[in-house]
């Protein structure tokens, strides 16, 4: 859980803390018969993981082994889709991460994700070039390899949204709003008081 506070408002006396629920799951995808996926599938052609449940959403990774353009022809290219997306974006961030032949995890090839916005328009994000093809030669055992990937996905409701806005706003009261605020106090007290 993440909270979001805005230190102008409390230095003022007043505060405003933001609860944003997350949801965290991950997903391995082993890739078998590398070199045959090399073959049958041309730059932009993927081929797509099982779906997997993370935040209440369904997912999967498409896997290029041929890159995903011709700029990244000489790379292997994931993607991560949100499943079916509805009229709701979905927040997330995501890391990849490639898995050595025992299993562990390879700090070079580990790349993160800000957050991103998934939607109907926009259902997926990735890495083009998330290793080259030369590069993930090491890591076959067998002619596969396995990644892994980590999503976040961050449930932002629109009120949360909304007081998110508003908490990053400074407040600016201009002197005589503040002066006719305190002369109305004080003459109402005097009223008060006196009559």
């Amino acid at each position: 859980m993440a909270a979001y506070s805005n230190a102008a408002a409390a230095a003022a006396g007043s505060g405003l803390t933001i609860s944003t629920e997350t949801a965290t799951g991950y997903h391995v995808l082993k890739i078998k018969r590398y070199s045959q996926s090399i073959g049958t599938h041309g730059i932009g052609e993927s081929i797509n993981s099982s779906v997997f449940r993370v935040g209440g959403h369904r997912w999967y990774i498409a896997y290029y082994p041929a890159g995903y353009s011709e700029d990244a022809a000489d790379c292997v290219s994931f993607d991560l889709f949100l499943d079916k997306p509805g009229r709701k974006a979905v927040k997330a961030r995501f890391v990849f991460t490639l898995l050595d032949q025992a299993g562990e995890p390879v700090p070079e090839y580990t790349m993160s994700s800000g957050m991103e916005t998934f939607s109907g328009a926009i259902p997926s994000f990735g890495f083009e070039r998330f290793i080259d093809t030369a590069d993930l030669e090491e890591y076959l055992k067998d002619d596969s390899f396995s990644v892994r990937c980590d999503v976040t996905v961050f449930d932002e409701s629109p009120e949360q949204v909304a007081a998110m806005a508003l908490a990053s706003r400074k407040a600016t009261v201009p002197l005589e709003c503040i002066l006719v605020f305190v002369f109305a106090a004080l003459f109402a007290y005097w009223i008060q008081n006196m009559c």
